[in-house]
């Protein structure tokens, strides 16, 4: 049988393909909190554990000092989104076509399913702590104010007290478009570094990266995710169990297919902050 050779492929070796592409790949999932990500399961949940404030008091020489009983602040996450790929083929097919089209198929899977990722957590912005404008008064963009517009959303990240270290933005192409007019995009020392939406540091921010997955709101405003190191947000995905090489029932032909489960969370609202911003002419 001519596809047989697929069959005896090992799975695990496709299983590990995908999460590297997938981990190489994406821009928002990069950014947050997946120190939990081996506990996820389909259909089941992750908890990130915290405590609550830890008061302070006066110290007085020869008094007992009060110990506080920390609450647990912890959160729960669902693993409930589901997104997969699969594609066939045919053994007629199989004489004519790279002997790597399975990886090559594979690769372009879990593209399309890192945006879907990308997408769910850049969804979150509504549960940021910190904003900077608003859905219903946006922040009105152009090449003449971005600058100030990245400033002073930087500036009431400083108010919240989100450190300046490590700190990093998410932008849709069009603000890039601003800061080059504006000048200030070429002028940084890493305005050469284009990879996997990597702009470089800009006014303020230590990384500034470029997705087509910002979200919006009613359709014009598009909201920047902002926030210091990667805390504010949670998130566990996982491949559910192997990558499937099977023949098909009624054609001569072999199905591949994969499964990838994942959740994600703010834990931080403290800690994430969003810009409301609309586009204006140059």
């Amino acid at each position: 049988m001519a596809g047989n050779e697929f069959y005896n492929l090992k799975p695990i070796s496709w299983v590990n393909r995908l999460m590297r592409a997938l981990k190489k790949s994406l821009i928002y999932g990069n950014l947050t909190n997946q120190n939990y990500t081996p506990q996820a399961t389909v259909g089941g949940s992750v908890k990130f554990n915290q405590i609550g404030e830890v008061d302070t008091g006066d110290y007085t020489a020869y008094s007992d000092m009060t110990f506080q009983t920390l609450d647990d602040a912890g959160l729960t996450m669902k693993i409930d989104q589901q997104k997969y790929f699969a594609f066939q083929l045919d053994e007629t097919d199989a004489a004519f076509i790279p002997p790597d089209v399975i990886a090559e198929g594979i690769d372009r899977g879990s593209y399309n399913i890192r945006d879907g990722i990308d997408s769910f957590i850049s969804g979150k912005y509504a549960d940021a702590g910190v904003t900077y404008g608003s859905a219903a008064s946006p922040k009105a963009t152009s090449s003449g104010t971005v600058v100030q517009h990245l400033a002073e959303f930087g500036e009431a990240m400083d108010e919240a007290n989100i450190p300046r270290t490590n700190r990093w933005i998410v932008v849709p192409p069009w603000v890039f478009t601003k800061l080059t007019i504006a000048g200030v995009a070429n002028k940084t020392p890493n305005a050469d570094v284009f990879r996997d939406g990597y702009l470089g540091g800009v006014v303020g921010f230590s990384r500034m990266y470029m997705s087509n997955n910002v979200g919006m709101e009613n359709t014009t405003t598009s909201t920047f995710l902002a926030s210091s190191g990667n805390e504010a947000i949670g998130y566990a995905g996982a491949i559910s169990g192997a990558i499937r090489i099977l023949p098909t029932g009624a054609r001569r032909a072999t199905n591949i297919d994969g499964l990838w489960v994942y959740g994600a969370k703010v834990i931080r609202p403290d800690m994430l902050a969003c810009m409301y911003s609309t586009e204006t002419a140059n």
